[in-house]
């Protein structure tokens, strides 16, 4: 487990946005997309439904991650007031969504947690979905204690930092995991080619 999180650390290093470079604006995530190549597999012994955790969605009602459990989950982290990274690793999930296979789909659960429990209330995550027209037969949007999104942070390694307006500096990867709520693939960075995070996936489906 260590090894493991040592290795995702060092990756986050790589691609962890800084505020000392906010917009104009003032926002933390910047509105142009960043295009990388990296990604990495990961063989991983930690589960997500580990945390026992109690979750809120964007409909207001309560559910564990283990309920997800029978699914392969795509999973990321963001915040609906971001205006750049977050857009961009929603984009990032729907081209994915767009690339699996139809029949398929019923076997994917599309899962965004938001890092900003003081303002994504369920009704500004259920504003966000519609706005980016996510299917609610496929994607769910938690929110929950500041305490549950460290943890789930932490078990992600995700690198969250809260500045001094209230956005956040943070990792941008999207997840890849089986149906036991194992990370198996990271795809890390903004604007990449899904074709190994499609790779994973379809492997999964198929097992």
């Amino acid at each position: 487990m260590k090894d493991f999180i040592s290795l995702s650390l060092i990756f986050l290093s790589i691609f962890f946005i800084s505020c000392d470079k906010k917009s104009k604006s003032g926002d933390c995530c910047k509105k142009e997309s960043i295009t990388t190549k990296t990604t990495t597999e990961v063989k991983s012994d930690i589960t997500l439904f580990d945390i026992t955790s109690t979750w809120t969605t964007q409909d207001g009602k309560t559910l564990k991650l283990s309920d997800f459990k029978s699914k392969v989950i795509l999973m990321a982290m963001i915040f609906t007031n971001c205006e750049g990274a977050c857009p961009r690793i929603t984009a990032d999930l729907l081209r994915i969504e767009q690339s699996i296979p139809k029949e398929k789909l019923k076997d994917v659960s599309f899962v965004l947690v938001t890092m900003d429990p003081w303002r994504d209330n369920p009704q500004q995550l259920k504003s966000f979905a519609k706005e980016y027209q996510l299917d609610p037969t496929r994607w769910t949007l938690l929110t929950g204690s500041e305490s549950d999104i460290l943890e789930i942070s932490n078990v992600l390694n995700v690198r969250i930092k809260k500045d001094a307006n209230g956005n956040f500096d943070h990792s941008n990867i999207i997840h890849v995991l089986n149906n036991k709520g194992n990370i198996v693939y990271q795809q890390i960075g903004l604007n990449i080619e899904p074709t190994e995070s499609l790779n994973a996936i379809n492997q999964l489906l198929s097992e």
